[in-house]
């Protein structure tokens, strides 16, 4: 038996696919209108802040398993049933059951309470992980909450922050005690207008994750927080410089040397329109332990990335942790030093859609050179050939402003479906044609996010993060270069015969007398 240490955080949530839910809905929401009820197996997927349950799979009760009479009840044998499979699984054990006469975010009735409650013991002791409690209404809202060990032989529930279901599209349960509805802010008339309030609801409520600092995430943060979302954290561990300056939003002459994501946060601020705004900074990369379980507390990911390790790390996330990531890319073509056309793509991520691997956005074979720092080797990059996209500069602020364009239209999409659509499809834009091409085929046969690594989140059989050496030399740099100009700046009173600037942490007045002996 694989036993658990469930990282209690201040939120809790719970993620399942698309199709899961669909199985799922079908089943408990009945033609008839009687409640029903199944088992599942859930995974926990553990960032810094929040813990989340993952739906793996549903067990589905046999006829003789439960009793549908208006309510529903089941026996000990589909309780004892769902323990064996997650104690083969490694999972913990959920249960689902339907309220068809609900609307939005439900409560417990004295009979769910009791029905719950008196399981939970027996789940924790046997699988390690806490019981799961799930309820979908009528409209297809769910909301979940975990039950918790209060005194000896009592459990209470702790109530999940939201429920959201992705895939194909995203649908996010928000608990209306913990994540109330915001109050729209006159800022806002036109946006409001364009896709309605529960839409400009949902976005204040959502934590949105930029990943990537740099021209095209800088638009992006820009954008998200000027429609409206209200949680906006920014990871990037990179340093402003000189050569950013031509494409970079907000980026000065007074920015050089400072933290890209604490420069594009500080920006931001003032564009945000939301009635609450939170916007982190992170100066770490996601390829790094923390990076990785700081995106595990968004419910988005905008990939602005242009390596592929850290491409190859958000794409485990979004299937294995079910946080959709919207990534893009730049491809210009400037051969013999000629202008010849560019491309520019975006795409949205998640169980049901075409994973980052089969759309050909990273190399997996470049992932482990990037990791032994090959890719930060000027001799391995002269090797590589002319035309390589790893010896190209092609961020040009002109074409990241049309990649940033596509990602958000992305991001629109999936939160608003502007009519009924969700999934507008991986989309390619060909500069010099004016023209977009779709891709509408899914993941290869034999794509193991789709397949093995699906649904399983901390429990995934391999790791993607590590030492990301290239990021704690940025770091470093940054915090000498940073140290220096703080010495040298600072004024410091003194006696007045010893009125000095200190300069690299020593006065001048030492460095005199010694001198004068």
């Amino acid at each position: 038996m694989t036993m658990h240490r469930f990282k209690w955080s201040n939120e809790l949530a719970v993620a399942m696919s698309s199709l899961k839910a669909k199985n799922a809905i079908e089943h408990l929401l009945r033609a008839d209108g009687q409640e029903d009820l199944c088992f599942a197996l859930w995974h926990p997927s553990s960032g810094t802040e929040r813990s989340t349950a993952i739906i793996q799979s549903i067990l589905y009760p046999n006829e003789d398993e439960r009793d549908v009479h208006g309510n529903v009840e089941f026996t000990s044998e589909y309780f004892l049933r769902a323990l064996g499979e997650a104690t083969e699984q490694g999972a913990g054990v959920a249960l689902m059951h339907s309220h068809p006469g609900g609307r939005g975010w439900q409560g417990l009735s004295s009979d769910d309470f009791f029905a719950e409650t008196s399981h939970a013991a027996q789940a924790q002791a046997i699988t390690g992980l806490p019981f799961l409690g799930l309820t979908i209404a009528g409209d297809g809202h769910w909301s979940g909450r975990f039950w918790i060990r209060s005194e000896p032989r009592k459990y209470e529930p702790k109530n999940c922050r939201l429920v959201s279901v992705v895939g194909d599209k995203l649908l996010v349960s928000f608990n209306p005690t913990i994540a109330p509805r915001p109050n729209r802010q006159s800022s806002q008339i036109r946006t409001v207008s364009a896709w309605g309030a529960s839409v400009q609801d949902d976005l204040a409520r959502l934590r949105v994750g930029i990943i990537g600092a740099g021209s095209v995430g800088a638009l992006m943060a820009e954008s998200v927080a000027r429609i409206g979302v209200g949680l906006i954290d920014i990871i990037d561990f990179d340093t402003m410089e000189t050569h950013n300056l031509d494409r970079q939003l907000h980026a000065t002459s007074s920015s050089v040397g400072k933290s890209k994501a604490v420069v594009l946060a500080e920006a931001i601020e003032t564009s945000a329109t939301a009635e609450q705004v939170i916007i982190h900074s992170f100066e770490d990369s996601v390829c790094e332990p923390a990076g990785w379980s700081r995106a595990l507390d968004c419910d988005v990911l905008i990939s602005c990335v242009d390596r592929p390790w850290p491409r190859a790390v958000l794409n485990l996330i979004a299937y294995s942790h079910l946080v959709p990531v919207i990534d893009g890319g730049i491809l210009v073509d400037a051969r013999g030093g000629q202008f010849r056309g560019a491309h520019w793509r975006s795409h949205t991520v998640a169980p049901g859609r075409r994973c980052l691997e089969c759309l050909s956005q990273f190399d997996p074979g470049l992932v482990q050179a990037e990791r032994e720092g090959l890719l930060d080797d000027p001799v391995y990059i002269e090797g590589l050939p002319e035309d390589h996209s790893l010896r190209r500069n092609e961020n040009v602020f002109a074409f990241s402003v049309g990649c940033a364009g596509m990602e958000l239209a992305q991001f629109v999409c999936m939160i608003a479906a502007p009519g009924g659509v969700f999934d507008p499809a991986p989309q390619d834009y060909n500069l010099v044609t004016g023209t977009i091409d779709r891709v509408t085929k899914g993941c290869e046969a034999n794509c193991p996010y789709t397949n093995i690594l699906e649904s399983l989140g901390d429990d995934i059989p391999i790791r993607v993060t590590g030492r990301h050496l290239i990021a704690e030399l940025t770091r470093e740099a940054r915090q000498r270069s940073s140290s220096v100009e703080r010495s040298t700046q600072r004024n410091v009173t003194l006696p007045r015969s010893r009125r000095v600037i200190f300069k690299c942490g020593v006065p001048l007045w030492r460095k005199i007398r010694r001198k004068n002996g």
